[in-house]
């Protein structure tokens, strides 16, 4: 080891230990400047110690040649070398921040040489393409950092720096020195991002300003992969290993950091704009040519932009309150769900490739068990479904016209295609049977995603019953909207059923979830408990259809395989799929007839749905079975004359004979409407041991416990009062206590 490495690794250790480097400035700029002689150290180290507070203007004569830099004939040692030095230089500029006073001056001055009189960014900036990959890197990060530090001390940018990035972002795409532009301008926007600058705003607003013009063609460049421009230059945009995938890799995370900088500091600029306004030309990008990583990683992208969750990765910190607000960025989520929905319509999620292969933590394979059955990338699916729930959801809530309700069920209806089309799986399949399960197949591994989709779907449940004609305080008495959602996987009470299953009906996940600050739960759980309250007889169907279709499930699979029930199954669906797919004739909604709407008038007390203090003096049986999965009618119409169930009245001619029928069929598929669910021999069946309202309500029930023991102890991150209203009343709605449970 010679001495230079001697000297290089007490250098390191004493920034390490945070102690003074106990060197002249220039003496150690001659040693950790890549490639400088010995003659040239020997020179700097004689010149500091004859006088180191002299300007030195001759220092320039040590400034290493480009052309020696550029050069690819240096030997593993000399590689090395230059490695050790340009890692030191760039651990230099994180340190100027230390504590230590003795090291913050060493590193202040050191860095001044390098940039003012070394002019190192000017012969860095030459290895962006160097063909030695780490050597290439680590000049990138080294000139980010020294670009951060002239903004630290000037508040200006590197000139030098700037116009080679104006430069590379005209070039092609497969351009050797974009990477390392790209790269480096993510790292300093980055860096600023998440630095102390007394200015941040200004200097932000000054580099995104200064590269609106040519990052405008750099957009339109990258994402023009698509068929038609793949016509025109085939070769480029096909060959394997090419650096398009590694460019496109650094252009959608210098995407991501404009995009944390809008959400997470407000400020708004022309390039930060780009990804909403022309998002279609970048959702062509997974019809092209390019790597999977990619297409994965820029879905991955629009999922954070809808979620406005950009940046999480690197920014933990909330947003200040006291920032100004972003005018424009309602506008803007509107037109990207506008594009996401623009692109849902052409076809687009049919052009979304999914591996079928599980991805493990960013691989695909499980060394040495090859027969390991994993199914397909859960990670592209939950994606896509998100962009697409969310873009509904931006869409219902922004807009100034009115969606009809089968419009919007036909994006839904789409993406249950495209989910069917990759869940084939045995092992997926046989948790598929009902149709709001892949909601829980899809996201249980992610539970913040779960979370949010759950949240966006209710809101969807919620517009599609404020604009249906057919409910009448909070009742929808035909039970075409409960179908409608049903038959689309949209259903809120299955999907929160399906949930608690998936969870073991353990209030304490529950808890979990209402005191973390990772999903949105709490939010989602008061918007769900308050249309429990209000749809009340669509909570007790759905209970009652979920244990059906448990107990179905259980027959198939007794009398056939997982793989023709998992057909089976699908079939249905596209069936029902077929019927709102893309134009819509007219609304569903709609199409009921007046005798249909006209066969249960029921009228509701403010009183609980069903008197429980007279259920033992029914002298009916339980509900007799039916055949949910056919779709079959099971009971007629009933009749004109009238009696009462509980506090409930409804038209009937035959009370004993209408009393064995529980059960009607709305629309010629889809979900039976249970018009006798207030029957006290229904209730006993919903209420039996083991069924799904009997866990939901006990679930709910522990959760209040362990809510209220919490808030007597001052243990609760927040005022829980309104929640344990809506859960005390759902309570009292179910007629369950304690001793019954």
């Amino acid at each position: 080891m010679d001495q230079r490495h001697v000297v290089l690794q007490d250098i390191y250790k004493g920034l390490l230990s945070g102690a003074p480097l106990n060197k002249g400035h220039h003496e150690v700029v001659a040693i950790i400047c890549p490639f400088m002689t010995s003659e040239d150290m020997h020179e700097a180290s004689s010149r500091s110690e004859r006088d180191e507070s002299c300007d030195l203007d001759n220092m320039s004569s040590l400034r290493c040649p480009a052309g020696l830099l550029k050069r690819h004939s240096y030997n593993d040692r000399q590689k090395e070398t230059a490695c050790l030095q340009l890692s030191l230089i760039e651990m230099m500029s994180s340190h100027v921040h230390s504590p230590s006073r003795g090291v913050h001056e060493d590193c202040m001055g050191i860095l001044r040489v390098l940039l003012e009189e070394m002019d190192l960014v000017s012969q860095l900036i030459s290895l962006f393409g160097d063909q030695d990959k780490l050597l290439s890197l680590l000049a990138v990060k080294c000139v980010s950092s020294l670009v951060l530090f002239q903004i630290t001390i000037t508040d200006t940018l590197n000139e030098v720096w700037q116009k080679m990035c104006f430069q590379a972002f005209r070039e092609r795409p497969d351009s050797s020195a974009m990477n390392g532009c790209l790269w480096s301008l993510t790292a300093v926007v980055k860096g600023v991002f998440k630095g102390t600058f007394q200015r941040k705003t200004e200097i932000l607003e000054s580099l995104f300003t200064s590269f609106d013009p040519a990052f405008n063609a750099l957009y339109a460049t990258m994402f023009s992969l698509s068929p038609s421009g793949m016509n025109q230059e085939p070769l480029t945009y096909t060959k394997e290993g090419d650096n398009v995938t590694t460019n496109l890799v650094s252009f959608i995370d210098l995407l991501e950091v404009f995009v944390a900088a809008r959400t997470k500091l407000r400020i708004c600029f022309p390039v930060q704009r780009l990804l909403f306004q022309q998002a279609v030309l970048a959702l062509r990008m997974v019809a092209s040519p390019v790597q999977y990583l990619v297409k994965k990683k820029l879905l991955a992208l629009f999922k954070r932009c809808l979620l406005q969750k950009a940046g999480e990765d690197f920014f933990k910190g909330e947003v200040d309150s006291s920032l100004k607000h972003d005018g424009n960025l309602k506008s803007d989520m509107l037109a990207l769900a506008n594009g996401v929905l623009q692109s849902v319509h052409a076809g687009w999620l049919q052009d979304i490739p999914v591996s079928p292969k599980p991805s493990f933590f960013g691989g695909t394979e499980v060394l040495g068990n090859s027969n390991v059955e994993g199914g397909p990338d859960l990670v592209m699916l939950r994606a896509a479904s998100l962009i697409l729930i969310k873009s509904l959801e931006y869409k219902v809530q922004n807009s100034t016209t009115e969606e009809g309700v089968a419009d919007l069920l036909s994006y839904l209806c789409l993406l249950k295609l495209f989910l069917k089309k990759h869940l084939k799986s045995a092992s997926l399949s046989q948790h598929l049977l009902h149709p709001c399960a892949w909601v829980s197949v899809i996201f249980m591994e992610q539970d913040d995603d779960m979370i949010e989709a759950a949240k966006a779907l209710l809101i969807l449940h919620l517009h599609f019953r404020r604009l249906s004609g057919i409910i009448s305080d909070g009742v929808d008495s035909t039970g075409s909207l409960t179908q409608l959602t049903h038959e689309n996987g949209c259903n809120p009470h299955c999907m929160f059923f399906l949930f608690l299953s998936s969870v073991a009906f353990d209030h304490t996940v529950l808890l979990d979830f209402l005191i973390s600050t990772e999903t949105c739960f709490l939010e989602y759980f008061v918007k769900y408990l308050k249309l429990v309250r209000e749809d009340w007889e669509h909570f007790c169907t759905a209970c009652h259809y979920c244990d059906s279709v448990s107990s179905e499930t259980g027959e198939q699979n007794a009398a056939c395989s997982e793989n023709a029930c998992g057909s089976k199954t699908i079939s249905q669906d596209d069936q029902a799929c077929r019927q709102l797919v893309f134009p819509v004739a007219e609304n569903v909604l709609e199409s009921e007839s007046p005798e249909s709407q006209t066969k249960c008038n029921v009228k509701y007390s403010d009183g609980p749905l069903v008197d429980y203090g007279s259920s033992d003096e029914s002298g009916s049986d339980l509900v007799e079975p039916v055949c949910l999965a056919t779709g079959k009618q099971c009971s007629e119409g009933l009749q004109d004359d009238s009696f009462k169930i509980g506090n409930s009245v409804c038209q009937s001619g035959d009370k004993d004979q209408t009393l064995s029928k529980h059960c009607q069929v709305t629309g010629d598929q889809g979900m039976l409407m249970h018009s006798s669910l207030r029957d006290n021999m229904l209730y006993d069946s919903l209420t039996s041991s083991g069924g799904m309202f009997n866990k939901s309500i006990m679930c709910l029930m522990g959760l209040r416990k362990a809510v209220t023991r919490l808030q007597r102890r001052n243990l609760f991150p927040y005022n829980p009062t309104a929640l344990l209203k809506l859960l005390i009343q759902i309570e009292t709605k179910s007629g369950l206590t304690d001793d019954r449970l």
